[in-house]
Parts: structure tokens; C-alpha cells; sequence
């Protein structure tokens, strides 16, 4: 009765210690995560404010104008998905990536985000962008002009999607569609005018994720 009585004393001291240390964990992992969130510059929005169409800082002044709209769906490619947020940031018309610093944050001013609406469905109000360089690369070398896209549906983690490409853009060479084409990545926008403003139609199917927040 001794041994028995000892025996669980010793369980469920190890039992406390166990919860113990759950709890630690878990306030580590929620500090990391909120750390994240805060580097990330996806995060820095107010979701209440998010709505399905969204327009770039600047857009009425812009000389390119663009208008990005779709409809995301699900895995299955046919089920609209409502209420995922997308955010994009790219460089400017020069091909410059603007930045904007305050006493908290600095960030790429040229960004935004839009959550589509119930059918799925989003419009973005931007800009085509100037052709960068790359980085470390001497002589410098032009990128083709792109924007940069994170997608996040309610529920998941955000993931970084392909960068949008444009059809007119001369450095998108043969070679760069055929590996595109091969890998099955879609990211090139075909262009059409209306007005003063190109429009391309991006149709976004979520990825499968089997991990969830």
C-alpha cells in the first residue's frame, strides 16, 4: 500500500511538472508566433477595415495603371472561398521599392491588402511596376517587372504565392514561359486596355494545407 501510495505521488508529481511545462511552451510558442506576426508585414492590417477591393496608395497619380480582379476557390478549384485576404507590395514605376519609416515600423509603401467578399471574389486597384535589378549581381541585371502576393484563408497560415508576372514584359523570355509551363505555374497576366487602365483577370485556387493555426 506503501509502494502504491508512493507510486502515485510520483505520477502526479510528474504530472504537475508536465503541465507545467506545457503551459511554458505554450506561452513560448504564442510569444514566437506574435513575434512573427509582427515581422511579417503581412499582419500589419485591421481586418475590419479589409474589403474586397482595395486601391494603391497613389493610384489616381500612377501613369500604368492596373486592375487586378478574380475569384479565389477552393482546393477543388470550383467552390468560391470568401474571406481569405490577400496582400500584395511591389516596387514602384522606376522599379524602386519605396520605403516608408515611423517611429514603430518601416515598411514597402507600395502595398495593400483585400479579403474577397462572399462569392469569392476581389479587385486590386494598382499599378505594373518598374523592372528591378538583382540583388548581389554585378553588372546589375533587370528583373521582369512582378508583384509580390501572400495569400491567407480564415483558419491557416498565410503562404507566399507566385510572383505575378506580365505578358508584355519582353523579359519574359521563351524559356521563362516553357519552365513555367512545365513547373504548371500560372503567375503570367494577360493584359487588356480599357481606357487608361490595363486589366487582367486572376483566378487564385488555394493550396492544400494540412496544417492549421
Amino acid at each position: 500500500m506503501k509502494n502504491l501510495l508512493t507510486s502515485l505521488l510520483f505520477i502526479g508529481a510528474i504530472g504537475v511538472i508536465y503541465a507545467q511545462n506545457s503551459v511554458q511552451k505554450t506561452k513560448y510558442c504564442d510569444h514566437v508566433s506574435k513575434l512573427i506576426k509582427n515581422q511579417n508585414p503581412f499582419y500589419a492590417y485591421d481586418e475590419e477595415t479589409l474589403k474586397s477591393e482595395a486601391s494603391m496608395v497613389d493610384y489616381q497619380t500612377q501613369s500604368h495603371k492596373l486592375k487586378i480582379t478574380g475569384t479565389v476557390y477552393q482546393t477543388d478549384g470550383v467552390t468560391p472561398a470568401p474571406n481569405v485576404i490577400i496582400f500584395i507590395q511591389q516596387a514602384d514605376e522606376n522599379g524602386e521599392y519605396s520605403v516608408v519609416s515611423n517611429s514603430k515600423f518601416t515598411y514597402v509603401k507600395n502595398r495593400l491588402w483585400v479579403k474577397t467578399d462572399e462569392n469569392g471574389q476581389y479587385t486590386i486597384n494598382t499599378f505594373i511596376p518598374g523592372s528591378t535589378t538583382k540583388p548581389l549581381i554585378y553588372p546589375h541585371e533587370l528583373q521582369p517587372m512582378h508583384i509580390h502576393a501572400m495569400i491567407k484563408e480564415p483558419g491557416k497560415p498565410e503562404y507566399a504565392m507566385h510572383r505575378m508576372l506580365f505578358d508584355t514584359d519582353p523579359l519574359i523570355t521563351k524559356s521563362c514561359r516553357k519552365r513555367l509551363k512545365r513547373k504548371n505555374i500560372d503567375s503570367i497576366l494577360a493584359l487588356k486596355t480599357e481606357g487608361d487602365v490595363q486589366i487582367a483577370t486572376k483566378n487564385i485556387v488555394l493550396e492544400s494545407q494540412s496544417e492549421s493555426l
